[in-house]
């Protein structure tokens, strides 16, 4: 598998928010390049999430880190972290559901597609716990892909 991470543009908004702490919806679709309009949806959604605030000065929309969706959203990555399996737990799950054996490495590779996101994250957090140098952390990350 690659060695890359998949990013998407509300990513993008959200690393934006984080570095400017309050950006106007308009001046963060001229960085992002993007239709107001577009950005704005992307907002809407993010503000009903709870990830971002919005406040108005005058007629003007300027969107903030809403402090407690982070929060939520942390919680949310570490439940679904400790949902991850094992290649192991995998392939007995779906033995004792009868998958016949020629399908479940297809559905193996499948499951990691969807979730490597999720599985870098929780290895380069357990990096992180155990003070593994960046440069080593990437290292053992290549060698991890190499057996997936």
């Amino acid at each position: 598998m690659a060695d890359f991470v998949l990013r998407t543009v509300a990513d993008e908004l959200l690393e934006l928010v984080k570095k400017n702490e309050k950006i106007s919806v308009e001046d963060a679709a001229k960085k992002l390049k993007m239709p107001v309009a577009s950005v704005q949806a992307l907002v809407d959604f993010l503000v009903e999430e709870k990830v971002f605030g919005i406040e108005y000065k005058f007629t003007t929309p300027y969107i903030y880190l809403y402090k407690e969706g982070i929060k939520e959203a942390r919680e949310k990555e570490k439940s679904f972290a400790e949902g991850l399996i094992t290649k192991e737990q995998f392939y007995e799950k779906a033995k004792a559901k009868k998958v016949p054996h020629e399908h479940i490495e297809r559905m193996w590779r499948k499951y990691l597609q969807q979730n490597l996101t999720h599985i870098r994250d929780e290895f380069l957090r357990k990096s992180r716990q155990k003070k593994i140098p960046e440069a080593k952390t990437e290292e053992l990350w290549k060698k991890y892909l190499s057996y997936l």
